[in-house]
């Protein structure tokens, strides 16, 4: 019976421990995820949105490769979008248009089981020659009889190192022909 006197003060010491305790943490606030790139291209107008690039153009080329190779300024970095899996970095030039002085990137995946591409999709209606790479097969288009004047805002490249494929469009404002072979050569060196 000595227990049962003692419950009325055990039931207030054990209310009185929980007093004691600190009030449960309270949530943080929320914030927003820091940008996988370094810089978005604020126009929601370009294809794409304003949006980081994503797989599996991601990384192949950088911001930094870019301005070095073609002798941009970072000044003239605008940032980058996405346009489907591909990536678009964007530069001021002095005549130019944001939206049409970009570089883009894209890296088709090649599934397991198909044999690698040697050489551009043989739809596609343009015509190409051979471009020297180190290690790896580059072509660069000639003709684009469906899309009149693109060849003369852009340089467009491809190349196949086994299944690593690259595509490359290249503003001539951003970068000359010299300047986006040799970028054609880091995107396919860099892909995994």
């Amino acid at each position: 019976m000595r227990w049962a006197r003692s419950l009325p003060w055990l039931v207030l010491l054990a209310g009185c421990q929980g007093a004691r305790n600190p009030p449960p943490p309270q949530d943080e606030p929320k914030r927003e995820p820091a940008p996988l790139c370094d810089k978005v291209f604020p126009d929601r107008a370009v294809r794409g949105g304003a949006a980081c690039c994503i797989e599996p153009s991601i990384g192949i080329l950088k911001s930094v490769d870019i301005l070095i190779t073609c002798g941009q300024t970072a000044a003239a970095y605008l940032g980058e979008t996405r346009d489907g899996a591909a990536c678009r970095f964007h530069f001021a030039t002095p005549a130019g248009n944001p939206k049409q002085t970009f570089v883009m990137v894209s890296h088709p995946v090649i599934p397991a089981g198909t044999p690698a591409p040697v050489a551009p999709d043989p739809l596609l209606p343009w015509r190409w020659k051979k471009v020297a790479l180190r290690d790896a097969v580059g072509y660069e288009a000639l003709t684009a009889t469906d899309e009149p004047g693109l060849l003369a805002r852009q340089t467009i490249l491809w190349a196949g190192r086994g299944r690593r494929i690259v595509g490359l469009h290249v503003s001539k404002e951003v970068c000359n022909e010299a300047q986006a072979q040799a970028l054609l050569q880091k995107a396919v060196d860099a892909v995994p």
